[in-house]
């Protein structure tokens, strides 16, 4: 009951500031968002799962957007970051080029994505995977560098094979902190999704949140954004489950219960 209590405290002032006659202030009261959401992006037919037109026409492309992205981001950002984590030589010669490249504001490259892959979704699940692999990667060097040496020394003296090392020692020690990183990319995807999709798009919630913008529809534009919120913590819970499946073992290890 104590969780219903900050989102109802919130909804209330929403509320309130909806009924506000100030100039300028333009905040649709939230059952006239919700009833927009359900005339938009909900459908009373079976026959397509209850979803609106607006969810096939812009809330999946940009689901599948953010999720490749996101799943680009997560598969090189564990690879390098074990890659640079286990070897130092590495280490030391490509992570001037790693810090260079995660302090360029990815932003700025969207017009750099369009010139060179053009304008469908190619570029802006590039920019997404750019921007979102860098908390994973250095999340995952990070994990990895923390195990030490003494489990190396111990896997050669046995003889481990690699493959071995890298799936029973190296990616289950470094997995607390690679999901911090995969917690964190997932979020910055769902951010650079909207704004990949603000310009050279026909589709997605990034271009219908910039079409309700210019058309002075604010219903829409609140409807969009309640979409949103409820896509990200949707998206949020799903990755919750499945890191607490993932990582049973070090959470009854610190303690941790569902």
């Amino acid at each position: 009951m104590l969780r219903l209590v900050v989102p109802a405290v919130l909804g209330a002032i929403w509320q309130w500031a909806s009924q506000l006659e100030t100039k300028g202030l333009f905040i649709a009261a939230p059952l006239d968002v919700m009833r927009r959401v359900g005339a938009d992006y909900l459908s009373a037919s079976p026959g397509s799962f209850f979803l609106g037109q607006s969810t096939f026409d812009h809330v999946l492309p940009s689901l599948s957007r953010a999720l490749m992205g996101f799943a680009l981001a997560v598969v090189f950002g564990v690879m390098i970051g074990v890659v640079l984590g286990l070897w130092p030589v590495v280490s030391a010669l490509f992570t001037p080029i790693v810090h260079l490249g995660r302090s360029l504001p990815t932003p700025a490259l969207l017009g750099v994505m369009f010139f060179l892959f053009g304008t469908g979704d190619l570029p802006k699940v590039l920019l997404i995977a750019f921007g979102a692999i860098w908390p994973v990667l250095f999340n995952t060097m990070d994990g990895t560098q923390s195990l030490g040496t003494e489990r190396g020394r111990v896997a050669q003296i046995f003889r481990i094979p690699f493959h071995a090392v890298l799936t029973r020692i190296v990616l289950p020690g470094a997995a607390p902190k690679i999901f911090v990183g995969i917690r964190t990319a997932l979020s910055l995807s769902l951010i650079l999704m909207i704004i990949s999709e603000l310009q050279k798009s026909l589709n997605g919630l990034g271009y219908t949140l910039n079409a309700t913008q210019r058309s002075f529809d604010y219903e829409g534009l609140w409807a969009v954004l309640a979409v949103l919120a409820v896509l990200g913590v949707a998206l949020n819970f799903a990755l919750v489950r499945i890191e607490r499946r993932v990582l049973a073992w070090h959470l009854g290890a610190t303690g941790q219960h569902d």
